[in-house]
């Protein structure tokens, strides 16, 4: 098993967004981990490792629970935001060839750009007072699609994530700015950075839609948006994609 999937479904509603992931990638027999405190949701996918999870307080650092699940099952872990779903009207083969993309070692994010609106100086502060080593350019990344592929330096990687969830965990804070945490981890720890050169060579960003459908609606919603739009031949993929 090469890649594994994965998300962060916390709550009722993000199971609900998470389950209808879980059925778009099910057609593919695509393994999918979800992280979430309702596991029991998960239970008619037999695709779906649901690992249960219930925290005294939410945080974004928990992506880095699914992430190393994933990691167990496959050579890449590959997060999406529990609120994504897979192109209406996409052609199967090119999906199926996305998904299945074999990325190289390391960490495939998309930066996030200009720097000064997606800055976190707090956590670039913090950093510095750690004695970790980065260049803030280039270390601001989109979090809600990302893959991780093993490398000798996912060890230090995470231990550096660790590092920053636990902090927030103390302080109270949500962990809103994880994209600015892994990539100072994986600057600092060494771990090979692709940015978004294999991302958008496996062509994946263009087969999600960032979206917020839920799983009981979803024969409706593929009758509405999917069967409809196809017809008309009036889907413009870079309206409907998700790009990070």
């Amino acid at each position: 098993m090469h890649n594994v999937f994965c998300t962060l479904a916390m709550g009722e509603q993000h199971a609900e967004f998470a389950r209808y992931l879980a059925a778009d990638l099910g057609v593919y027999k695509v393994p999918f981990v979800v992280v979430t405190d309702v596991p029991e949701a998960f239970r008619p996918f037999s695709h779906v490792h649901a690992v249960n999870h219930r925290p005294k307080q939410f945080s974004y650092h928990d992506k880095r629970m699914a992430l190393r699940e994933a990691l167990k099952l496959g050579e890449t872990g590959i997060f999406i935001d529990a609120d994504t779903t897979i192109w209406f009207g996409a052609d199967r083969r090119a999906v199926r060839k996305a998904l299945i993309y074999s990325f190289p070692p390391g960490l495939h994010a998309g930066k996030l750009s200009p720097e000064d609106i997606y800055s976190f100086p707090e956590i670039e502060n913090l950093a510095r007072t750690w004695g970790l080593s980065f260049n803030r350019n280039v270390i601001s990344y989109w979090e809600g699609l990302f893959a991780l592929t093993r490398h000798d330096k996912l060890d230090e990687f995470f231990a550096i994530w660790d590092r920053f969830a636990e902090e927030a965990q103390q302080r109270g804070y949500n962990g809103a700015g994880e994209g600015a945490c892994f990539g100072i981890a994986a600057e600092a720890s060494g771990l090979p950075r692709h940015y978004t050169t294999h991302m958008m060579q496996s062509a994946l960003p263009y087969m999600l839609w960032h979206t917020r459908l839920s799983f009981n609606k979803r024969k409706l919603y593929h009758l509405k948006f999917g069967v409809k739009e196809m017809l008309k031949g009036n889907i413009n993929i870079h309206q409907h994609c998700w790009v990070g």
